[in-house]
């Protein structure tokens, strides 16, 4: 019976994702399942390596689509309100997806090409130091462990079991002193701010396909029944979004769902009412 129940721990083991039971042990406060993951050798590390890959992918999807559909339906929504034509909402919102989405998967692509270039600097610049001031280097490291409340006999021992291996030392003194982790290669970067992208467009067209599919450009829009559809179409994509990030980062689904549900109806209520008081009060 014992061993039967041990087979299958071992097979829900092996399909889940080591994180998200890493994640259990810690909420449920179990340390002895914390340390059985640790030493499991039937969790294999390349499976472990691919489910972190897919979960930076899916969450450059869900964070590029709320900002997407978000800002943009803001846009449509203060357009709207201010009773502009069904052709001029779909002109701004176009122009406002295209533009972030450019703009956005671009900025992200170069800020994570800079800090890549960055820690790359900051690593020759270590490397070079320790080839030419190695008694400064170990000196600087002691007094890091020492101030970590390692005695300074146990300090030396540790930065003297590191210098066994010059790569391990460099990658330690980057961490310890500089407080630097390996960047996202420019290729992954590049990878992540393409999805980013893809999903701010994908997710921030959709409240614009209500007013695409209706047709009749040139009448004014309002609270009618094709704004009340584009409202639906970003209600339940927010929604999903806001559920999926909640697993992404661990937390309850259903919470961050209608907590995204929650900031996006503040955020397009507000631009419903600047697009009401421009419509009342100025002439457009």
């Amino acid at each position: 019976m014992n061993t039967d129940t041990e087979d299958q721990e071992s097979i829900s083991i092996n399909e889940a994702s080591r994180l998200e039971l890493a994640r259990d042990a810690f909420e449920n406060n179990d340390a002895q399942y914390s340390k059985d993951l640790h030493t499991l050798k039937k969790i294999e590390v390349a499976k472990e390596k691919h489910k972190i890959e897919a979960g930076e992918t899916l969450s450059s999807v869900v964070f590029g689509g709320l900002d997407g559909i978000i800002t943009t339906f803001a846009v449509v929504t203060a357009a709207a309100a201010a009773h502009l034509t069904r052709g001029t909402i779909l002109i701004l919102g176009f122009a406002n997806l295209l533009g972030d989405a450019l703009g956005m998967g671009i900025g992200d692509f170069i800020s994570s090409k800079a800090e890549y270039d960055h820690v790359k600097a900051e690593r020759r610049r270590e490397e070079w130091e320790i080839e030419n001031c190695i008694e400064e280097e170990k000196g600087e490291m002691k007094e890091i462990y020492e101030k970590r409340g390692l005695s300074t006999e146990q300090a030396t021992e540790v930065v003297d079991l590191l210098l066994e291996d010059k790569k391990v030392f460099l990658d330690r003194m980057m961490v310890d002193e500089l407080g630097l982790l390996p960047p996202d290669e420019p290729a992954t970067a590049a990878k992540n701010a393409g999805i980013t992208t893809a999903a701010f467009f994908v997710f921030g067209g959709l409240p614009l396909i209500a007013f695409l599919a209706a047709g009749e450009y040139s009448l004014e829009s309002g609270f009618d029944t094709v704004f009340i559809i584009s409202i639906v179409l970003f209600a339940v994509a927010l929604f999903f979004l806001g559920c999926y990030r909640g697993v992404v980062t661990g937390k309850r689904w259903y919470i961050t769902g209608f907590l995204t549900l929650f900031n996006g109806a503040l955020t397009t209520g507000a631009a419903w009412l600047l697009g009401y008081l421009f419509d009342k009060f100025t002439t457009i």
